[in-house]
């Protein structure tokens, strides 16, 4: 190696040194608050308390965000010393969002999701969860267009391919798995891999469904053998199935070529026809999935478990909120929940039907919305459509059991809509938060990411198990 070249080595291993020790707000204070999982009821008092775990010499400056929208800054100078600097009493609902930074750093358009470079913490509460409501009124033919919709999909006959898949040595032993494909309404089918174990009785066995957060390339989107193994260890008669119809375990090219042809900006497409909004036939293959799945002899005839993170979160609530024989429900920071939020000055979840057809929302301003579909025509359209695909609205009345997971600095699926959908169901729910924790449980501090890990990560893997030990009794 000559000297120059290692100079220049030198030179950027000296940098990452310098940049790797800089003082950061998420490493260097604490931020808490009184009520470690941020939930608090009316009247309650809030208290936030920043404490130097080693030195951090620049002054700091505090926005408060209510419902996504920036009301106030307050200057806290330099931490040097365990201090509350603020505290809040509510007389309503509402969800708060503190940010931290340095003085004088706020950028003139704030970003809806932090980058993780910047030397910045954000730390959220809600007051009066259970008092959120839609923005939303429920269409009068709501339950009835639906209806519709799944009487025709179960009207056309349902055929079916499933070939085995050869499994591990440990788990060829216990458990049989199979890459299935179910046709659907459309051209599109519903694909996946159902697992069992071996020789299960008749009637012996509790459904559990996995679904698939938004994308259509990354590893997070594509149906897996491990997955579904690992969830028909539970005991379970097992189905994970992605949300597009795609090739299980294709070549990364195949989906790359869909993502960036007949998947390109699925999320965003114009939602001004009930007919060809896209997430109609992502609801609809998710029924088909379950008729699917529940011819399976072995199932107990009872119990059904769905699981769902953001996108996948969604299609759980639209299959809890329109099929009643769905039991369970486990979802974490679930999206297409509250599309109606801006109607009452909230911030709107993903997809964000509003916003990327052209109305104007607190959401919108965070937004790069230059190539969706911002027309007046398309704006007024989905003020007609959006309702019939919200979920805040189809989980009215569900009898279903739901363990939910929300991020209270999820900008991408905030507090205040999951909760307005959330509290319309009937079954028992239970409500679990992480202050710290934004859309992506991975960019949680790594200071709080131990509690979210048995608090919430660890509790609702436990809890699965055990509901479906149980099946459901």
């Amino acid at each position: 190696m000559n000297k120059s070249v290692a100079c220049i080595l030198a030179l950027i291993f000296l940098g990452s040194i310098v940049s790797f020790s800089q003082p950061r707000i998420d490493k260097n204070l604490k931020i808490e608050l009184n009520k470690a999982d941020g939930q608090y009821s009316v009247s309650d008092t809030v208290k936030v308390t920043v404490t130097p775990l080693e030195a951090y010499d620049k002054p700091l400056e505090m926005h408060v965000f209510e419902n996504g929208t920036l009301v106030n800054t307050m200057k806290l100078g330099v931490i040097t010393s365990n201090r509350t600097v603020y505290t809040d009493v509510r007389s309503e609902p509402v969800a708060v969002m503190l940010e931290f930074r340095q003085e004088g750093t706020l950028p003139e358009k704030i970003p809806m999701n932090l980058d993780r470079s910047e030397d910045t913490f954000r730390i959220g509460y809600v007051v009066g969860g259970s008092g959120f409501r839609p923005g939303f009124k429920v269409p009068g033919d709501l339950k009835s267009y639906w209806a519709r919709q799944i009487r025709r999909l179960r009207k056309k006959k349902m055929v079916s391919e499933a070939r085995p898949v050869a499994l591990s040595a440990a788990d060829a032993a216990g458990y049989e798995c199979f890459d299935v494909k179910v046709n659907s309404l459309d051209s599109i089918p519903v694909r996946g891999y159902v697992a069992r174990p071996k020789n299960a009785a008749k009637g012996s066995l509790p459904i559990v469904i996995q679904l698939h957060a938004a994308g259509v390339s990354g590893n997070w989107c594509r149906s897996k053998v491990s997955d579904a193994v690992r969830l028909a260890s539970y005991g379970a008669i097992a189905f994970d199935f992605n949300a597009h119809g795609m090739l299980n375990d294709a070549d990364d090219s195949y989906y790359k070529a869909l993502e960036n042809g007949r998947l390109k900006g699925y999320s965003g497409s114009p939602i001004n026809s009930r007919k060809e909004y896209y997430f109609r036939m992502m609801f609809l293959r998710a029924i088909r999935a379950l008729d699917y799945i529940t011819q399976d002899p072995a199932w107990d005839g009872k119990t059904i478990m769905l699981l769902g993170e953001s996108q996948g979160g969604a299609q759980a609530v639209a299959m809890a909120g329109l099929d009643d024989r769905v039991t369970d429900v486990v979802i974490n920071v679930p999206a297409g929940i509250g599309n109606g939020g801006f109607l009452l000055g909230r911030n709107d979840a993903w997809p964000y039907p509003a916003e990327n057809n052209g109305i104007k929302t607190p959401t919108s301003l965070h937004m790069d919305l230059s190539s969706l579909n911002v027309t007046p025509k398309n704006a007024r359209k989905t003020m007609k459509v959006a309702p019939y695909f919200d979920g805040a609205l189809l989980l009215k009345g569900c009898k279903a059991r739901f363990l939910v997971e929300i991020g209270l600095v999820d900008t991408t699926c905030p507090p205040s809509e999951v909760l307005s959908g959330i509290n319309g169901v009937e079954g028992p729910v239970q409500v679990i938060c992480c202050p710290y924790r934004n859309h992506w449980s991975d960019r949680t501090p790594a200071q709080y990411m131990p509690w979210w890990k048995e608090n919430i990560q660890g509790y609702r893997q436990n809890y699965i198990r055990q509901r479906l030990a149980g099946h459901a009794k």
